[in-house]
């Protein structure tokens, strides 16, 4: 095994002479195989190591004794140990148990790393894993990244997984050939987490009634869709950069989306998810696609969850991604806000707090079928009274609906329209001096419509 691991090391250029090597060690066989082993292999290499042991505390006292365990071998090995615990606020932000743990667990890491001066931090993570983790992302419904696996390297370079190429009966073996003795996690096991029953039901049914060497076949697929997937992925961040609304990647035009091959969408959209969720966050192509068909979408608004608590919102022409820390886009989101513009015609008014840009201008001749959507609306410009402004709803608004005699409160059609309260005030209504003529994504005037008579069209349209 030893062989294997710096094979692997030089094959994925994971360290150089005079690194520092941070160890990440649960108790367990993966990760006392891996100190074993860079230990052996320190002078060689000319790394020096350290390690860090999270205490998760969710397991009673197994979880203490873990801890204690991995003391005592780093004791003996001379190796100094950081050790972290869960802290007493345990929401999860609507993660699931095991993102959940996966995330803290990573930050202790990463904290550890910078405590201890070190370059790298080294995982345990093997074939067996590999393997898993492929079937998972499948099952889940992930697009190409998900098939790609676990990375032997990660964030460039700062994560590393030495034992990748190795399998569990390797590693078990390289621990009873030296002696090395290992803690049993009950919590693998447990057969309500979908990874245990993928390792204990799935690829064991696999190995024995379709192929002997499933695991092999899974990790080649993953080696061959890694290398595709990072060009993809440098791709898809090129055309990031030419998409991002202002400084931030957390507003993006939808018409500019649009524009881009559905491959390079699916990326740009997992990219920006993961960016504000995190790198391990489980983003499965549902995800991906219930972003995309909110986009498509002809409401001008909407929203979406995504994994780590981060949400999408539809703001007329663009989305919007925001942590769940701190939701926010370019305005606090439920603040009310007030404004008003003059419509030039032609031309088009910004309204730059809700991401929203329409145009305007009339037409030289009425349309065959004026038909208004979300997005475009016709009108009469000659039954139009004073100028025209796109501004915020104000008290007493009213509009007559399309196809009514009379007129409503536009705060009555709102609440009927099951427009949530804190959005209400970022409605935009087109009015003139007499009432509201159109709502976008809602209601046309009846008293602005294009009839049979009408001599001079206005066309109004979100871009």
């Amino acid at each position: 095994m030893l062989a294997k691991v710096r094979k692997t090391i030089g094959a994925f250029r994971m360290l150089g002479p005079g690194e520092r090597v941070l160890v990440g060690v649960s108790g367990g066989a993966d990760s006392v195989a891996l100190l074993a082993a860079l230990h052996r292999l320190a002078p060689a290499l000319g790394v020096t190591l350290s390690a860090a042991h999270f205490n998760h505390g969710t397991r009673a006292g197994e979880s203490d004794r873990d801890e204690s365990f991995v003391r005592r071998l780093c004791g003996s090995l001379g190796i100094g140990l950081l050790t972290g615990s869960m802290a007493t606020d345990k929401r999860r932000a609507g993660l699931s148990l095991e993102d959940f743990l996966r995330r803290k667990r990573y930050a202790f890491f990463e904290s550890a790393r910078r405590q201890a001066g070190a370059d790298r931090i080294a995982l345990g993570h093997h074939r067996g894993d590999q393997a898993e983790t492929v079937l998972l992302h499948l099952i889940r419904g992930s697009g190409l990244s998900g098939l790609a696996g676990i990375p032997p390297v990660r964030d460039g370079g700062r994560i590393i997984r030495p034992l990748i190429n190795c399998s569990p009966g390797e590693i078990i073996a390289y621990c009873r050939r030296e002696g090395l003795s290992f803690v049993t996690d009950s919590s693998n096991a447990d057969e309500r987490f979908l990874r245990n029953r993928i390792r204990r039901v799935l690829l064991p049914d696999l190995e024995r009634r379709f192929n002997p060497a499933i695991v092999d076949s899974l990790c080649r697929l993953a080696d061959v869709v890694r290398q595709e997937d990072d060009y993809m992925r440098e791709e898809a961040r090129a055309a990031l950069e030419t998409l991002a609304s202002g400084p931030s990647t957390s507003v993006i035009p939808i018409d500019k989306l649009d524009a881009l091959h559905p491959a390079i969408k699916r990326r740009i959209i997992r990219e920006i998810v993961r960016g504000f969720a995190g790198p391990d966050a489980a983003v499965g192509l549902d995800h991906v696609q219930a972003v995309l068909e909110l986009a498509a979408g002809e409401g001008p608004s909407g929203t979406r969850d995504l994994p780590g608590g981060t949400r999408a919102r539809r703001v007329y022409g663009r989305l919007e991604f925001q942590s769940g820390a701190g939701r926010g886009g370019t305005a606090r989101e439920g603040a009310p806000l007030t404004f008003c513009q003059a419509v030039p015609i032609p031309g088009t008014v910004g309204v730059e707090m809700l991401g929203l840009r329409v145009r305007f201008r009339e037409l030289r001749r009425p349309p065959s079928r004026p038909e208004t959507t979300p997005r475009r609306a016709y009108l009469d410009l000659e039954r139009i009274d004073g100028p025209l402004v796109l501004r915020s709803p104000r008290p007493g608004d009213r509009i007559q609906p399309l196809g009514m005699k009379g007129t409503r409160k536009l705060s009555r059609l709102l609440i009927d329209e099951k427009v949530p309260r804190d959005r209400r005030s970022r409605i935009p209504v087109l009015a003139d001096d007499l009432s509201v003529l159109w709502v976008p994504g809602l209601r046309l005037s009846e008293r602005a419509r294009v009839t049979g008579g009408t001599r001079r069209v206005l066309k109004a349209e979100i871009i």
